[in-house]
């Protein structure tokens, strides 16, 4: 999933150095970034510049340089801090849409391929929710994303949607994601939850199954998302 980006761009040049705010970062604070491969760059080292970059700690030329090794640790939910959503926001902050068309392609293709084995997996790391929250976050939009979702096209999508719709929703008179990090493409989520276009998801789906476990799965879906 990730080697697209591995390939595209690791032909960024490394940078000499990476210049931080000198209330933020110590003077030496790159080097541990710097002393190895991109690629072998562990977790626990990568996080605090994962989550001060384009801020308070290098600028966009760096960003591009950790970008592969970044996006597959917050992927990957290996971040302790920070959270995926943070880190995906940062492509946004980046200008990404603007970069060359390879390098955008990459990107998409680590994103759709990334939300894909989501669907294939139950349960997921991180859950369905913050990958979703996190596609939003770089500033592409969800919708491609719900249309795939909408299929519920195998039982993990299914069980997804159960999980996301009973546990990370707020069901008060006006719903909304309990995700902190929803931006506006939480009112599109919300309006794909409660528009109808969900329950004519969950409808078909019922439809043409014939499982008591997914019936009863789909059933509760349906019965919180038609209060």
């Amino acid at each position: 999933m990730v080697e697209g980006l591995y390939e595209v761009f690791g032909r960024v040049p490394r940078p000499g150095r990476v210049e931080g705010c000198s209330h933020c970062v110590a003077p030496d604070e790159d080097r541990v970034l710097l002393g190895r491969p991109v690629r072998e760059l562990e977790p626990e080292v990568l996080a605090r510049y994962a989550a001060k970059a384009l801020s308070t700690w290098g600028g966009v030329a760096e960003f591009r340089y950790f970008l592969p090794r970044l996006l597959e640790c917050a992927a990957a939910d290996a971040f302790v801090y920070p959270d995926p959503p943070v880190v995906f926001g940062k492509l946004a902050k980046a200008g990404w849409t603007e970069w060359d068309a390879e390098e955008r392609g990459a990107i998409e293709v680590f994103l759709s391929e990334w939300w894909d084995r989501t669907l294939e997996r139950f349960p997921s790391r991180p859950a369905v929710g913050t990958v979703l929250c996190s596609l939003g976050c770089t500033g592409i939009g969800v919708g491609s994303f719900l249309e795939r979702w909408e299929r519920l096209a195998s039982d993990e999508a299914i069980r997804h949607l159960h999980e996301f719709v009973l546990h990370e929703v707020g069901w008060g008179p006006q719903p909304r994601l309990v995700d902190a990090y929803w931006g506006r493409d939480g009112r599109e989520v919300v309006g794909w939850l409660t528009g109808g276009r969900a329950v004519a998801a969950v409808e078909a789906a019922f439809a043409r199954e014939d499982r008591e476990y997914v019936l009863r799965l789909l059933d509760e879906v349906h019965t919180t998302l038609d209060r």
